[in-house]
């Protein structure tokens, strides 16, 4: 009986990475573009301001400060 090995995931992602490249510059592709950058919500930001405020008074409430 042959024994299985366990499977590894990392190791199968980086193996179709490497394949998906490799097809890739054997097709001739020679440009691979960077992802773009994505601009931070605005809304996002302004709830996330707002909960670390309000986390802030909570954690100094909880110190005996006065909040």
């Amino acid at each position: 009986m042959s024994k299985r090995r366990k499977y590894d995931p990392q190791a199968d992602a980086a193996g179709c990475y490497a394949a998906a490249i490799e097809a890739k510059r054997r097709r001739g592709d020679a440009h691979y573009p960077t992802p773009a950058e994505r601009a931070p919500d605005p809304e996002t930001a302004k709830q996330l301001k707002r909960l670390k405020r309000a986390l802030d008074r909570k954690l100094k409430k909880a110190e005996g400060g006065n909040g």
